[in-house]
């Protein structure tokens, strides 16, 4: 009944705002922003399923939008969603390895008997497994299973200290991916493909690497004070006996072809990381490594049911929301109407405008990817007119949409470890609230700072 009474609301309030039309919207405009005030909603709210309202959305694209259907139907066969297919299949083989494992349970009783460095660990992990499990989904289950099963509460109170390591090491992988290009293969190419072909070209691996290296390193001091800080009562309670042998290893992978998947990984590392010598796609030696791995029988068929089709028509649709909004006229209207209400100038002012607008957008949306598919194409040329590198514009919007949420549909990582119990919704509305106020003193302060004198801006 409660979710009829909210569906309703969403319909109604979006019928209206389309109905009013202040920025003077042609028929089909309306009706292409009405659909996505509607929609929108539905994401954040999953009142209906995510893939009716993805249906809804990419039918209005097709009635009222000015985009051919074979260019929205593109993506299926593109380069960005044959990498995500073939990466997460290699992710899965790469866990059923149990090799991660190993090396993940060692480290992690090596650290134990400093906080410091048991808080510190996960975001080390989370940078060195970028280059062996491309997806970042995959490296916080396997953290996760991993900690879930080594740290064992043997007195009041350590059940919570087990939820905010495990809760920690989430954050880690999230703020580590932020340091490469493909750090996080969804939502850092995701990104990547918003800024537009033109612009996109210039966020090489070294390229990124370079402008986000000082800046993430300074977040992840930040996070890792902060949640020592925010969540200190719980973690005092950390005692070494927690930790104890897990049984995740597979048994039943055999050393050869464990050390057979470690080769073929590097192999597929090497080849992303000479990608300018060779101009072959990531996805063709992904692909060619799944290949290898279900002839070793690492893969087995049901593993293709990792590849969740849910997601990738959410992907699909919203890879194509700038691209409708544009060749439709309504980024441009948008875009006109907001030169008149922000001034255009580079100041400290325009700033904060822009970094709260993101902000906002981004805890009304929900989803990263759609937030950046929304914002970056009204907002690039609108920071561009304003005298600043569009380079800065993409880069600021992922930083905002990634470090700052406040409940679990926020960030698609972090709301993985809600939906293992792992931790609660508390933990990430305390710790949400504290990066409100810490995320956009981070970017004016430090990434800002550090794009300056690059040259950036």
């Amino acid at each position: 009944m409660k979710k009829c009474k909210l569906l309703l609301a969403i319909v109604v309030i979006a019928s209206l705002l389309t109905l009013w039309n202040p920025l003077g919207f042609t028929f089909k405009q309306q009706m292409l922003t009405g659909t996505l005030l509607m929609v929108v909603p539905f994401w954040a709210t999953n009142v209906i399923h995510k893939s009716y309202s993805c249906g809804i959305l990419l039918l209005s694209y097709f009635l009222f939008g000015s985009t051919p259907q074979e260019q929205i139907y593109q993506f299926v066969w593109s380069d960005t969603n044959l990498l995500i297919i073939s990466t997460t299949l290699l992710s899965v083989g790469m866990m059923k390895t149990g090799v991660v494992h190993r090396v993940v349970e060692s480290l992690l009783k090596y650290c134990a008997k400093r906080m410091l460095l048991l808080l510190i660990l996960p975001y080390i992990l989370g940078i060195a497994l970028v280059f062996v499990i491309p997806q970042a989904f995959a490296r916080v289950i396997i953290l996760g299973v991993i900690l879930d099963g080594l740290l064992i509460a043997k007195k009041a109170g350590q059940e919570r200290v087990k939820a905010i390591l495990i809760f920690n090491a989430f954050v880690g992988v999230s703020v580590a991916y932020m340091l490469f290009s493909n750090g996080d293969i969804v939502l850092n190419v995701s990104a990547i493909t918003f800024a537009g072909k033109e612009l996109g070209a210039h966020f090489t691996f070294l390229n990124w690497f370079l402008w986000m290296a000082i800046p993430v390193l300074v977040t992840a001091v930040l996070t890792i004070m902060l949640t020592r800080l925010l969540f200190k009562k719980e973690l005092e309670q950390f005692s070494v006996d927690m930790i104890t042998q897990t049984t995740q290893h597979n048994q039943h992978i055999s050393r050869h072809v464990q050390i057979g998947s470690i080769v073929i990984m590097a192999g597929v590392i090497a080849s992303w990381m000479s990608q300018h010598i060779h101009h072959i796609q990531p996805w063709v030696f992904a692909t060619i490594a799944v290949v290898v791995l279900y002839a070793f029988k690492v893969l087995e068929y049901k593993d293709l049911s990792s590849v969740n089709v849910h997601f990738i028509l959410f992907l699909l649709t919203v890879f194509n929301i700038g691209k409708v909004l544009g060749q439709s006229g309504v980024t441009k209207i948008v875009f006109e109407h907001l030169q008149q209400l922000i001034p255009q100038n580079q100041s400290i002012f325009y700033s904060i405008i822009i970094v709260f607008v993101i902000m906002i957008l981004h805890l009304c949306i929900g989803s990263s990817v759609a937030t950046m598919s929304v914002v970056l194409p009204i907002l690039i040329p609108l920071m561009e007119s304003a005298g600043y590198s569009g380079i800065i514009v993409v880069l600021m919007t992922y930083v905002i949409v990634n470090i700052h949420f406040m409940l679990p549909f926020h960030h698609a990582v972090m709301m993985m470890g809600i939906g293992k119990s792992y931790y609660t919704e508390k933990d990430l509305l305390r710790y949400g609230s504290v990066m409100t106020f810490v995320t956009p003193i981070l970017i004016l302060g430090v990434y800002f700072g550090w794009w300056s004198l690059l040259g950036l801006i």
